[in-house]
């Protein structure tokens, strides 16, 4: 059985009471003996079939189990049932003869407002009992995405050790080629296996930064970047100068849990590219509710081949560096290259401020 159909059942018995009200209402005259009885008729059955119609259409947007529905049509059933029984039992003990009209006041009466109240119970306990189910799966689903992060972080470790690992010894195997081989075609050979083992090495390093960070439930969405600057130029293995110019109030803006390695991949990327005596500089600038963070080196040039496919994974020089951390800071910000000559080379983040969260 389906919702939409207890919706019907419950609307017809509300409309029908609601009718009968009225009619018994316009049928009777109103300076009678019975006089409460045809008023308390109109309030109270018409009120309780109006009480149906609306959990009828309540019911309407619902869409329970087959045996939830059922549940519902039989406390409404036992409502109406149970109430009746007690005004049967009750009334006479209340006087001694009931009339006609009375017993027709009586049957009335309990069936609308037992059948109201449980059609109400019935409802709401569908409701309760879905709501419960549905936290549960998202419980349940949680935890399996725990269970995951979990895998996956130790399947990174595993293979970040071995591939480093083997890495080491094919680095130390490769500076014995290169002192051994005397002939160009063998020493391009011996380079272009050095040049893919760095490759893999970059990809071992870095790609355990993407997806869910350890600890995501307690970083703050509001990051100073003063603070994760700081920490970038600790993280970076770089050689090139660096400098920063923060103010000092600041800025606070929204960011990733992993902001400060991403900056620091950032920075890995632009020291690879820039001239052996070159020097990165890092400014901030407020923008219209936004912090505008540009990274730029010099003197640098931007390799052609990554210029053309800019922001995708080219395996060389810093090509899979600038993928990974625009990859990684699409989540909170938006990179951008702002820069490519012969001079400099500079790259953007634009941040959200978290003055306006």
């Amino acid at each position: 059985m389906r919702t939409n159909r207890v919706a019907s059942v419950l609307a017809l018995a509300g409309a029908g009471l609601v009718s009968f009200a009225v009619v018994h209402f316009l049928t009777h005259e109103i300076y009678t003996v019975t006089t409460w009885h045809i008023l308390s008729n109109l309030v109270v059955a018409g009120g309780a079939g109006i009480g149906l119609l609306y959990v009828a259409y309540w019911l309407s947007d619902q869409s329970f189990s087959t045996a939830r529905n059922e549940r519902i049509l039989a406390w409404t059933g036992l409502g109406a049932g149970v109430l009746l029984a007690i005004f049967l039992l009750v009334q006479p003990m209340a006087q001694e003869t009931v009339t006609d009209e009375e017993l027709v006041h009586i049957v009335q009466v309990s069936l609308g407002v037992g059948g109201l109240l449980g059609a109400a119970i019935g409802s709401f306990e569908a409701r309760a009992l879905s709501r419960a189910e549905e936290v549960t799966r998202v419980e349940s689903r949680l935890a399996a995405l725990e269970d995951e992060r979990e895998r996956w972080a130790e399947l990174n470790t595993v293979f970040g050790h071995y591939v480093n690992n083997s890495v080491t010894v094919i680095d130390f195997c490769l500076a014995d080629l290169r002192e051994r081989v005397t002939d160009e075609t063998s020493r391009e050979h011996v380079e272009k296996i050095a040049d893919r083992v760095e490759t893999i090495a970059t990809v071992a390093e870095h790609v355990d930064r993407l997806g869910p960070a350890p600890e995501f439930d307690s970083v703050s969405p509001a990051t100073e970047l003063a603070s994760v600057s700081e920490q970038a130029s600790h993280l970076a293995e770089i050689d090139a100068d660096l400098s920063m110019e923060i103010p000092e109030d600041g800025p606070t803006v929204v960011g990733g849990a992993s902001v400060a390695q991403d900056l620091a991949l950032l920075l890995e990327a632009l020291a690879e590219i820039a001239a052996p005596d070159g020097r990165i500089e890092c400014a901030f600038e407020a923008q219209n509710g936004a912090v505008l963070a540009r990274f730029t080196a010099r003197p640098a040039t931007l390799p052609a081949g990554i210029e053309d496919a800019l922001f995708e994974p080219v395996t060389r020089q810093s090509g899979l560096k600038l993928y990974f951390a625009e990859r990684s800071i699409d989540s909170y910000g938006a990179l951008s290259l702002a820069r490519s000559d012969d001079d400099a080379v500079a790259f953007e983040i634009r941040f959200e401020s978290a003055s306006d969260h």
